[in-house]
Order: C-alpha cells, then structure tokens, then sequence
C-alpha cells in the first residue's frame, strides 16, 4: 500500500511584498485581500482537499513555527517543522524528508511506498480542482516507476519573473491520461525576447516549484548529487532514530550552520536525467510581486484593485490600472496611471506596477536603516 504527504514549504520573507510582507510578516501569512485566508491557510486547504491532516507536514523557520502551530491547530504540531534559519528549498525538503521518513519507520511503513509532495505555501491557484487531478496523476507516475515528477504551469504569456522548464517534444508513452515528458532543461528568468521564443516553441512550461517526491528514491538521489548537504544532516537522522529532542535540536543547529544556500532546482532536479514534467493549467500565481497582486484582484470599473483592513479605506479618484493597499489609514488617490500605493506597518510604497520586481530592492534599504538607527538621542528642553 503506498503512502501519500504533502509538505507545504512556509520559509520565506517574500521581500517584493514590502511593506505588507516582512520577516515578522512573511508573504504566506498574508491575505490577498480583505477577509480572505492568508496563502498558507489557503494552500493547505487545497492540500486538506486531498490528504487528511495526519498527512499533511508544514517546514517553516524556528521564528515563524509558533505562528503557524498557533493559527493551524489542526495540524499535528509534531508535522510542523522549523529550520532554524531559511537556507533555500534544498535544505529544507531533505530535512522534511527526513523526518517523514522516521515518521514512517516507527509506525512500520515502508518510505520504499511513499510519496509526498512539496508544495510552495505562496502560491495564487484558482483551479484546485485541476491541481487535485494533476498531483494524483503524477503521484501515481512517481509511485510506480520511482521517478521524481514536478508540475509544469503552460504559460499564458512570455513572462520575465518565472524561471522556464523545457519538455522532449513528445510525452513518455500515448496515454489516454494527462501526458507526462521528460525534463530537458531549467532555464532561469529570461530576457523578453528569448521569453517569447520559448512561449512561441510550445515547449516550455513556467516552473511553479511544485515537486512529487518519491521519499526513497529522492534521498538517495540528494546523497548522490548533494552530498555535502546530506553529509551535514547525518547527524540529524541519527537523531531522528534515536527519538532523542535535545539531540535534534543540536545537530539541526549545528546543520544548518554549515549548510549553503540552495534551491532544490540546482542542488538536485538539474542534475537528474530521468526527471518528468507535467503540464497543468492552474490559473497559478506565484504572487510575487504587486503586480501579481494586482492581477488577482476584482478589479473596480477602471482597472483599479482597492484593498484595505478594517482599519483602513481606500477611495480612487480619476485612477487606472493601479493597486491601492491600505492597512490602517484613510487612503485617498487622485489621477494615478498603472501605480502601486501601498501603506503598511507605518511605511508608505509607491511605483510602478511595471516596475514591481524591483521593490525587493526597497525592502533591503529599508532594513539596512532600521539596522543602523542606534537608540533615539535624549532630548535637552532646557
């Protein structure tokens, strides 16, 4: 009998959001718009959908757990683990699969049998269903020939933001079933003229991050072509094993303190020679950027997305095209052109939706001069 998990990936800072997003705040505890669930709560509703709780895992950093055990008391706290600090996807999937896979062995499962899907906990999905029907599919390729399978997202448009995957031309087999074809390459963010080509050949898909893990066989596959990654978390597994907290909890620490920065993409699936894709068409977001909000939003009558809390308001005067995000101010615009406003946690954002990728940018000044503020310097009234 095989063994299904999803693992929902809830680590990162989401530095295009600013300043809604923040490392106290990170882009999965947003919600996209007023009343809505935050991303993660969302995505694990898609996965709740499918699995049971009991199978559903969550890996987060040490400072964002409390968080999320406290907003997500269904899920088992044991299945919500912490890095204890963000060092990319790499890391953070073979340290799940770790503790899955012990997960399995104390209850006497086989991880020989078992898949778990990885799944980003930021992502925009207005067709669950479709996701529902492509990850069984693609669990039942990974299941039975042991091969990893990640879902590719058929491009609506040549984008620059996303990172490409490019497909063999024809699938494995003919199949009455959703078509599954081997990887050729990843491709990362491209120019908009080779963008355009790629869209045009019908060959490339946008790489959602999505990935249908067999346990076994993609641990295996880490200490082979990742290993100095599996070298650091060895202690880590013995840990596991021995059922021993505070040696976990030091040899985490001591793995992380040594291990680079990698995402799963270049420490692993480029180097694969039998990875599969399947091409899906989510309606997906990876919502990452104000421009990708913006697309997401019910738009008013002349383009505009207004979204503000229950302390704020928000009002568009003579506006196009543009995104108006207010958490607790009266928000007013006049006569703006395809712009993003954004007020949040005392600070205020504004640029072109156009220019949208470029925020992260924003973000890093913004954290560099709260590192270098020293205490405020008394005042003499005398």
């Amino acid at each position: 009998m095989s063994e299904r998990f999803v693992l929902v990936m809830a680590g990162g800072s989401g530095s295009r959001l600013w300043p809604a997003s923040t490392p106290e705040r990170p882009k999965h505890l947003l919600s996209p718009r007023p009343g809505a669930p935050t991303l993660l709560a969302a995505t694990l509703d898609r996965a709740r959908s499918w699995l049971a709780d009991d199978r559903i895992w969550v890996i987060t950093t040490a400072e964002q757990r409390s968080t999320i055990v406290a907003a997500h008391p269904e899920i088992p706290p044991a299945q919500i683990i912490a890095e204890p600090c963000g060092r990319n996807t790499a890391p953070a999937i073979a340290l799940a699969l770790l503790h899955i896979r012990e997960h399995l062995e104390q209850r006497a499962l086989s991880p020989e049998r078992a898949v778990v899907i990885a799944l980003p906990a930021d992502h925009h999905i207005s067709a669950p269903k479709a996701l529902e029907s492509a990850l069984e599919r693609a669990s039942i390729h990974a299941l039975e020939r042991q091969e990893i399978v990640t879902l590719g997202i058929e491009p609506s448009r040549p984008d620059t933001g996303y990172g490409y995957i490019e497909r063999d031309a024809q699938p494995a087999a003919q199949t009455t079933e959703a078509p599954i074809y081997r990887v050729r390459r990843f491709v990362e963010k491209p120019d908009i003229a080779l963008a355009k080509r790629f869209v045009a050949s019908g060959r490339f898909l946008w790489n959602a991050g999505i990935f249908i893990l067999p346990i076994a066989r993609t641990l295996a596959a880490l200490k082979t072509h990742a290993a100095p990654l599996m070298s650091a978390l060895k202690p880590v597994s013995a840990a596991l094993r021995a059922d021993d907290p505070n040696a976990l909890e030091r040899t985490t620490l001591a793995a992380y303190a040594v291990l680079p920065a990698a995402p799963i993409d270049i420490a692993l699936m480029e180097k694969l020679d039998d990875l599969w894709v399947l091409p899906v068409a989510l309606g997906w977001n990876d919502l990452g950027s104000w421009a990708a909000m913006h697309g997401i939003c019910p738009p008013d009558s002349r383009g505009n997305a207004l979204l503000s809390d229950e302390r704020g308001s928000v009002d568009a005067i003579d506006c196009d095209g543009s995104l108006l995000w207010s958490e607790g101010i009266e928000l007013i615009a006049i006569g703006l052109r395809d712009l993003a406003v954004i007020a949040s946690g005392g600070k205020l954002l504004i640029c072109p939706l156009e220019r949208a990728q470029d925020v992260r940018n924003a973000a890093q000044i913004s954290a560099t001069r709260s590192e270098s503020k020293g205490p405020p310097t008394p005042r003499d009234d005398n």
